[in-house]
């Protein structure tokens, strides 16, 4: 069972540029329904939510020389995708690297709120999902992942990427009906 007033979602990357822009992922759009689905419900049941985002400054981040611009601090790339629709409730840490700890306030922001345990969603379940989820794993956050509101650009990245995070960081994974179930 879920301990809702410890847990946090985490959705990493689900932006303009990530989904239908810059670095466009169609199978990032097979899993908008149901991350729509447990914001939802994690609304419902007092369970934070907390945007993991790119937000990457012209010319200076290291990681746009591998992937070239995309999802550019203030414009509308870097924004959440509207079927997300981010609540008043929801937190949003800006990052600019693959992990939603590496130099941000994620953790302070973790600690705060008394979380210790958190659900993995968005994209890239073998890159940005699985670098925080390490990060999280190091700092002592237990960790479980909805497998249908994580994926990747590939089929063979995306199984590779929840094996890894199930062996590696003893993940727990879950369906996002099932993640709902324990919520209520």
């Amino acid at each position: 069972m879920i301990n809702n007033k410890k847990t946090a979602i985490l959705v990493v990357d689900m932006l303009n540029d990530f989904v239908t822009g810059a670095l466009k992922c169609d199978r990032g759009l097979a899993i908008v329904p149901q991350t729509a689905k447990l914001l939802k419900a994690a609304h419902e049941n007092g369970v934070k939510v907390i945007f993991c985002n790119d937000a990457h400054i012209k010319g200076i981040d290291h990681e746009l020389k591998l992937w070239g611009e995309h999802a550019m601090a203030g414009t509308e790339g870097a924004k959440v995708i509207p079927e997300l629709e981010v609540s008043e409730s929801d937190y949003i840490v800006p990052k600019r690297r693959y992990s939603g700890f590496f130099h941000t306030d994620l953790d302070l922001l973790l600690n705060e709120l008394g979380v210790d345990t958190l659900i993995m969603t968005g994209l890239h379940t073998h890159m940005c999902v699985r670098h925080t989820t390490a990060d999280a794993y190091q700092l002592g956050y237990n960790i479980i992942v909805a497998s249908d509101a994580t994926n990747s650009f590939t089929e063979e990245d995306y199984v590779s990427g929840l094996k890894y995070l199930k062996e590696v960081y003893d993940a727990k994974i879950c369906t996002v009906d099932e993640l709902i179930k324990e919520m209520k």
